[in-house]
C-alpha cells in the first residue's frame, strides 16, 4: 500500500469523522416547517425553564379562516399594554408578498381578535418591537431587506404608523433588539454572515455607532429572540438556539458590562406533546405586568412526513462555533 493511498484513506476517514460530529451538533436533516403560531401566558418568574401553555394559542389556522386562507404563518409577537388593552404586534406572513405587521387586540389578555395589518410595505418587515419613548409610541422592526434599520412612530395608535427615522444605515441587520434606559442604549442583531453586531448611542435619536468593546460570538445563539427585560436591576436578552435546525429553542442570556453570558440554555424549547410547537420555538417577549410577567412567544409545527436538508447551515454553524472557540 503506497503512501499516497494511505493519505487518501486517512483523509476520507477524517472527513467522515468531521461530518459525523457536525451532524450530531447540528443535524443535516430537520423536520420541515408547517408554519408558526403564537402563544401567551403569565408567570411569576421569567428566569426559569418555561413550558408553553396548552390553552393560550393564537393558531395560524384560525387566522386563515379570517383571511380567506391567505395566512402562511404568524410569528415574532411583541406585547404593548395600555389602559387595560392588550395589543400583540406580530409578523404576518401572507401567502403572497412580503411579510407585514399584524395586530391582535384583547380587553382581558385572554380573548384576542385580529385587527388587521397595521404596517404594510413593499419590502419584508418583521420583529415589531413596540415601546414608548418620551410619551410617543414606536416600533423598531427588522427591515434588513432595505439595508437600513428604520424606526416607525405611531400616527394614530395602534393602527397607523409611519417611518420616523433611520437609526442605522447601510446594513442588513436581522432581528435588531433595542435597549433604551437611563444608563445604556444598545441595538443588538446579526448580519448575513452570522456575525453578531452591537451598536451604542447616547439616546434613541443619537448617533448609533458600532461598539467593538463587546466580546461577541459568531454562529449559534447570537440572533436576538425577543426583547431586553430587567429583573432586580439585571438586564436579560433571549437568543435563538438552532442546534436542531432554525428555531429549535430560545436561550436566555444576562448582559454583563462587555458581553452576554448564558443564563438558561433552551429556556423555551420545542414541545413534543403540543403539535403547534413540536418543531421548535424561536421567540420570547417578556413584559412585567401587575406584579407578574406576561409572556408572548411563537412556535413552529413540524410537517408529518417531509424533512429539510440543512447541510449548508449545519456546516456554517459548526465552523462559526469553531471560529468563536479559537479566536474569540
Amino acid at each position: 500500500m503506497n503512501r499516497r493511498f494511505k493519505i487518501g484513506i486517512l483523509s476520507i476517514f477524517s472527513l467522515l469523522g468531521f461530518l459525523i460530529v457536525f451532524n450530531q451538533r447540528y443535524p443535516f436533516l430537520t423536520p420541515k416547517s408547517e408554519g408558526w403560531s403564537i402563544g401567551f401566558m403569565k408567570t411569576k418568574d421569567p428566569l426559569k425553564k418555561l413550558v408553553p401553555s396548552r390553552l393560550n394559542i393564537l393558531k395560524k389556522d384560525s387566522l386563515e379562516t379570517i383571511t380567506n386562507n391567505n395566512t402562511s404563518f404568524i410569528a415574532d409577537p411583541f406585547l404593548f399594554f395600555e389602559k387595560n388593552n392588550f395589543y400583540i404586534f406580530f409578523e404576518n406572513q401572507e401567502k403572497q408578498g412580503p411579510a407585514k405587521i399584524g395586530l391582535f387586540h384583547s380587553k382581558d389578555g385572554q380573548n384576542y381578535n385580529f385587527v388587521g395589518n397595521v404596517i404594510d410595505e413593499s419590502f419584508h418587515i418583521s420583529f415589531p418591537q413596540v415601546f414608548e419613548y418620551r410619551n410617543k409610541k414606536y416600533i423598531l422592526p427588522e427591515s434588513a431587506s432595505i439595508d437600513n434599520v428604520v424606526l416607525y412612530r405611531a400616527v394614530e395608535f395602534p393602527k397607523k404608523w409611519k417611518i420616523s427615522d433611520t437609526l442605522i444605515a447601510n446594513i442588513k441587520l436581522k432581528d435588531p433588539a433595542i435597549l433604551i434606559s437611563d444608563s445604556l442604549n444598545l441595538i443588538v442583531g446579526i448580519d448575513n454572515n452570522y456575525n453578531q453586531r452591537i451598536f451604542r448611542s447616547d439616546s434613541l435619536f443619537g448617533d448609533w455607532e458600532e461598539d467593538f468593546s463587546f466580546k461577541i460570538k459568531k454562529g449559534n445563539e447570537i440572533r436576538p429572540a425577543g426583547n431586553f427585560f430587567s429583573v432586580d436591576g439585571q438586564w436579560y436578552l433571549p437568543f435563538q438556539n438552532n442546534t436542531e435546525g432554525y428555531g429549535t429553542g430560545v436561550s436566555l442570556y444576562a448582559l454583563d458590562s462587555d458581553r452576554f453570558e448564558k443564563f438558561i440554555e433552551n429556556q423555551l424549547y420545542k414541545s413534543d406533546s403540543l403539535k403547534w410547537f413540536d418543531r421548535g420555538m424561536h421567540h420570547l417577549n417578556v413584559n412585567p405586568l401587575n406584579g407578574e410577567y406576561y409572556l408572548v412567544y411563537d412556535g413552529d409545527e413540524a410537517h408529518d412526513e417531509e424533512m429539510d436538508f440543512t447541510f449548508i447551515s449545519s456546516i456554517k454553524y459548526n465552523l462559526s462555533d469553531l471560529y468563536t472557540y479559537l479566536f474569540r
